[in-house]
């Protein structure tokens, strides 16, 4: 009998059995590796644009002089490196308006017809989610999360009468509990884009009628693995005080007397994947390139590209930049140029991180300006270019803390 004799077939097949379930790394860990199974992952090293696509009866308004499938072959078209595109739940800033019309639960032209549009026009969406997901492309909806109460009084009347029959409809459907048929609701849609969408962009948290728990659950329940983001609170750069820091000057030209705090983005809460990536505001006086992003909000992106919620989450570091002076208007003025789009977009894809331009439209395309930027970023991409190093603008400078 020989002793200690080593059976290596049996060995092997442990072995083979061990690597086969990834239970033996076989490569060297890196930062990001213990994220792998994150449901923003697929976010991580990303840059990509925004398609806004009308919602209820302002889509049938444009539909015929807009064409956003062509759009949406366009971007494919020119933008190849591109991985993730933002398009619409909900209209731009408007909760009461769905690019869909048939609800899997409730009849919501019913409530009021202004909400949807017209049965041939929810095709649109789903044909632009379609051209995006043949090309290989993530799709993020935006889903503005605050409901049909939103609608203010200075709205239009018939966003005025949306309300109304949205109150009528909760109070006599569900004994007053808006929260439980708004997320009956919106259930009813993200049955329908299961399994074309990736995530979810949720505005207005504050808003939202119930809790924010409940209201991820819900869509968590269709699909656990959508990448979600929940924007409901903001922090921004803080000094060894405790103080937040504050621009005091934008440059030589800076004209708007106002002084703004700097975005940071982090994990504010438990239900989300990625940060909402929302500057500081723009009503603030905060210009959307302004360089205190280039000096504090990504440099902390390229040191930590994921942040957690007291330990309960892990969330990936996203910056939703719009390129013109406001979010969604594409008459205003073009305040990116060409490097430092470039230069946004590298250094933040380059350390894991994601980003997303605010791109604009104009009858279902992208503006053409904004266009020729996106081409020669994507050109550059691919040639691997280097970018111009950072200078501070002249005359930019942080208010003096006391």
């Amino acid at each position: 009998m020989i002793k200690n004799e080593i059976k290596w077939p049996l060995i092997l097949v442990v072995i083979s059995s061990l690597l086969a379930c990834n239970s033996i790394p076989i490569k060297n860990t890196t930062k990001n590796d213990i994220y792998i199974k994150q449901n923003a992952q697929w976010l991580a090293g990303s840059w990509g644009v925004t398609q806004r696509v009308d919602g209820g009866y302002k889509l049938d308004k444009t539909a015929n002089s807009s064409n956003w499938v062509a759009g949406a072959e366009q971007i494919v078209k020119n933008l190849p490196s591109v991985g993730h595109v933002i398009t619409s739940f909900t209209h731009p800033a408007h909760a009461y308006l769905f690019t869909l019309r048939d609800n899997n639960n409730v009849d919501v032209a019913a409530i009021h017809p202004d909400m949807v549009p017209s049965i041939d026009n929810e095709k649109i969406i789903l044909d632009v989610i379609n051209v995006y997901r043949r090309a290989g492309k993530k799709v993020i909806l935006y889903l503005n999360a605050a409901g049909p109460s939103m609608i203010l009084s200075s709205d239009p009347n018939n966003e005025i009468a949306i309300k109304k029959a949205w109150k009528n409809y909760y109070n006599s459907k569900w004994a007053g509990d808006e929260g439980a048929a708004w997320r009956d609701l919106v259930l009813g849609y993200a049955q329908r884009f299961d399994g074309l969408v990736d995530g979810y962009w949720l505005d207005n948290a504050n808003k939202l009628p119930g809790e924010v728990s409940d209201f991820v659950t819900m869509l968590r329940s269709v699909d656990p693995t959508l990448a979600i983001t929940v924007n409901k609170t903001k922090t921004y750069f803080k000094n060894n005080n405790d103080d937040f820091i504050y621009v005091d000057s934008d440059g030589v030209n800076d004209t708007d007397k106002r002084n703004y705090k700097i975005i940071k983005y982090a994990a504010t809460n438990e239900f989300e994947d990625f940060t909402s990536g929302h500057i500081t505001p723009l009503g603030r006086g905060a210009p959307p390139n302004s360089w205190a992003y280039e000096e504090y909000t990504i440099p902390d992106m390229v040191s930590a590209p994921w942040d957690h919620f007291e330990g309960k989450n892990n969330v990936l570091k996203h910056a939703w930049f719009p390129i013109r002076s406001r979010w969604s208007v594409a008459k205003t003025d073009l305040v990116f140029g060409v490097e430092q789009a470039y230069r946004f977009t590298r250094k933040i894809t380059d350390a894991g991180a994601g980003i997303t331009w605010s791109t604009t439209q104009k009858n279902g395309y992208m503006s053409t300006d904004e266009m020729q930027i996106m081409r020669k970023i994507q050109r550059r991409i691919e040639n691997d270019e280097e970018y111009m190093p950072y200078e501070r603008p002249n005359g930019a400078y942080l208010l003096k803390q006391k």
